[in-house]
């Protein structure tokens, strides 16, 4: 699991960030090629069992959206780059030009997030070289919503919070077999330090508070410039709900987030 940021960094990206309005959700996509049962609506179904699965490379998968919309992130999840030596460039069409906006080549199959200077356009892209076609479960692309008041201790980082559920083997008198991993995935709490009324009140928090509380995905980040590893692809825990409530002041509120995060090969 990592973050690149593919950019000049700023303060801000110390501070914990969600991913969830998708515009590759939100306009008519198109890809280059897909496979049977490979279409390339199964990379924004938010599902991490389906995937879109090019025949050939270099391959594509865009969206033209209906109005210029801001993008500065990309979240990628349950997929094979790394394995098929592929590397994928964030692209825009720039008065009919495709201009790249950034480029990573993966280093493991995990949970990939890509920050990039903002760009407003109505036609954004992926595109991937390599060696082998992939396979993409999830692709995620927008602007982040940003928590700049940062996380309270205690936290465990995504990448350090497995879950994982063994199917465990003895004989009749004690003797160890072996162990057999049934379901792996990971857990944490995101205790969110205090937040300004203005923003807990406003439109961007309250409309990803309804997807979080909904049970939708999306993607998260603690602290981008200072815990590159720390992504996870995310939806909240059953009775976790974000209800934001008054510190003692009345002046600020806090909340916390219960996530649950997919973990790949």
């Amino acid at each position: 699991m990592s973050i690149i940021i593919d950019r000049t960094e700023v303060a801000t990206d110390k501070a914990p960030l969600v991913l969830w309005d998708n515009v590759f959700a939100q306009g008519t996509l198109t890809a280059s090629t897909e496979a049977t049962n490979g279409e390339k609506e199964n990379a924004i179904s938010e599902t991490t069992y389906d995937f879109w699965t090019p025949t050939a490379l270099p391959a594509t998968i865009s969206v033209t959206l209906g109005v210029s919309t801001a993008v500065s992130y990309v979240g990628i999840a349950a997929h094979n780059l790394f394995t098929n030596g592929c590397t994928v460039a964030v692209e825009y069409d720039n008065g009919g030009v495709w201009t790249e906006l950034a480029s990573v080549t993966p280093t493991d199959n995990k949970t990939l997030m890509i920050a990039f200077t903002e760009t407003s356009d109505t036609d954004f892209r992926l595109s991937i070289t390599g060696t082998t076609a992939p396979s993409i479960g999830v692709i995620f692309m927008g602007t982040a919503l940003q928590f700049e008041t940062g996380i309270l201790p205690s936290y465990t980082p995504i990448a350090y919070a497995e879950n994982i559920e063994l199917l465990m083997s003895q004989t009749m008198n004690g003797q160890f077999i072996t162990n057999r991993v049934n379901r792996r995935g990971a857990s944490t709490e995101v205790n969110l330090n205090i937040l300004d009324r203005t923003f807990v009140e406003a439109t961007p928090f309250q409309s990803f508070r309804d997807h979080y509380n909904s049970g939708k995905s999306f993607f998260f980040a603690s602290n981008p410039s200072e815990l590159d590893f720390d992504v996870g692809y995310c939806w909240r825990n059953s009775g976790g709900e974000m209800r934001p409530s008054f510190t003692d002041d009345g002046i600020f509120y806090r909340t916390s987030m219960s996530l649950e995060a997919y973990i790949g090969n």
